[in-house]
């Protein structure tokens, strides 16, 4: 049959029904919330995951730290509380590469959500906005408290007046004495509230030439800077602000004679870390991690093995204490995390906690920043086996040397 139009009914194009037109709109539909579904599934999976920040190794160098033991344990504890939440962390960083590696992560916006932060990276974090001001969380959580912590130790986490970060170990700076050469000497060990006084008079006497060839080879002291002077006679460089200093103080000026006239002793021989190495020098300023680190076998052995030494705290000015200077390594929250809450509970865990803190003794070279932990009698009983002989650092000692600490300037 022909049409008047010249097509054949056969190819007139019948108009589509109702559900014809509903099928790929319905298609259409369930294929947006299919892809809706898989998103929400993926987003609320990441929402799920608290991501750490740490790396291997020791930022104190000295050899043998690492602290996955420390946060594995602090993760397995934490998740018995939030068992919903995975903690995770990226293995495998040394920590003379951490901070190129989390400066990495910041740029691209992938920055953990906790993070160990170097003494020499806060200020930069802290002004770049990239940590969370953690002082609101403070405020409202009745069970954290700064008091419980070294008063120097929560300083370093302090910028411009507000708390960026809480301590997660430390590193007092000691004074190590050749035991040894004092004894040789016929020279009593010094007590710890010694002074620069008696500092002067010991590097004097035992400044000699022992083999008679014409050159001193017996020292008083190696490695003791005038900035130390400074902090034992009651100042810093700079104000907590950075915007005044202290260089025109009367106590300053007596830091710097001190330090020539210290310099002085030594009469104009240049004394060399293999000198205090070989048992020819009697004073040199160290760390509490080298302390640790070289005090058991085997370390002992390779280090200083022709005297014995122990250390005791700085000398102390006329117008200071027994102070030195300490670093400290710290533990933040970025201040992009969308885990606020649960960020905040794995920092206070790793910090405020004893069980956890109390592994820094076992597995790490350097000093919890909980006045609980360092004082605990249970703690230098470790100590004492972990060391032959017995450790000579005694509560008092380790105790003052972290509170009295001088804190590294946090400004630009």
């Amino acid at each position: 049959m022909i049409m008047e139009n010249g097509l054949t009914d056969e190819k007139m194009e019948k108009p589509m029904t109702k559900n014809e037109i509903r099928k790929p709109i319905l298609l259409i539909f369930l294929v947006t919330v299919v892809i809706g579904i898989v998103l929400l599934i993926l987003t609320l999976g990441n929402q799920d995951t608290l991501r750490i920040g740490i790396f291997y190794g020791s930022n104190w160098e000295v050899p043998g730290t690492v602290h996955y033991d420390i946060f594995d344990q602090a993760i397995e504890k934490y998740q018995k509380n939030y068992k919903n939440i995975e903690v995770e962390y990226v293995e495998g960083i040394p920590s003379e590469e951490y901070s190129e590696w989390l400066s990495g992560q910041i740029l691209q916006g992938t920055e953990p959500d906790v993070f160990i932060i170097l003494d020499e990276d806060f200020q930069t974090l802290a002004s770049a906005g990239i940590l969370k001001s953690l002082d609101a969380l403070l405020a409202k959580d009745d069970e954290a408290d700064t008091s419980i912590f070294y008063t120097s130790a929560v300083k370093s986490g302090i910028y411009q007046g507000e708390q960026y970060a809480l301590p997660f170990e430390c590193n007092p700076t000691l004074m190590f004495v050749n035991k040894t050469l004092l004894k040789q000497e016929g020279i009593e060990m010094p007590d710890d509230d010694w002074t620069w006084d008696d500092f002067i008079d010991i590097c004097q006497q035992v400044v000699k030439d022992t083999d008679g060839d014409g050159q001193i080879d017996q020292f008083g002291y190696y490695d003791y800077t005038w900035e130390q002077a400074v902090y034992s006679n009651g100042l810093t460089l700079f104000d907590e602000e950075g915007t005044e200093s202290y260089l025109t103080e009367d106590s300053f000026q007596e830091a710097i004679n001190f330090a020539r006239e210290l310099n002085d002793t030594n009469q104009g021989y240049q004394v060399t870390s293999n000198d205090f190495d070989l048992g020819n020098v009697v004073f040199r300023p160290l760390t509490f991690s080298e302390y640790r680190t070289y005090m058991p076998y085997p370390w002992r052995i390779k280090k200083y093995s022709d005297f014995e030494w122990n250390c005791i705290s700085m000398p102390s000015g006329p117008s200071g204490n027994n102070t030195s200077s300490m670093e400290t390594l710290m533990v933040g929250i970025s201040s992009q995390t969308t885990k606020e809450e649960e960020a905040w509970e794995f920092l206070k865990m790793l910090t405020m906690d004893e069980e956890i803190q109390s592994l820094i003794y076992q597995d790490t070279s350097g000093a919890s920043a909980l006045k609980s932990v360092t004082t605990s009698e249970e703690i230098m009983v470790w100590l004492n086996e972990d060391t032959p002989g017995g450790s000579d650092i005694d509560l008092f000692l380790l105790d003052q040397a972290i509170e009295n600490a001088v804190v590294p300037e946090n400004f630009s």
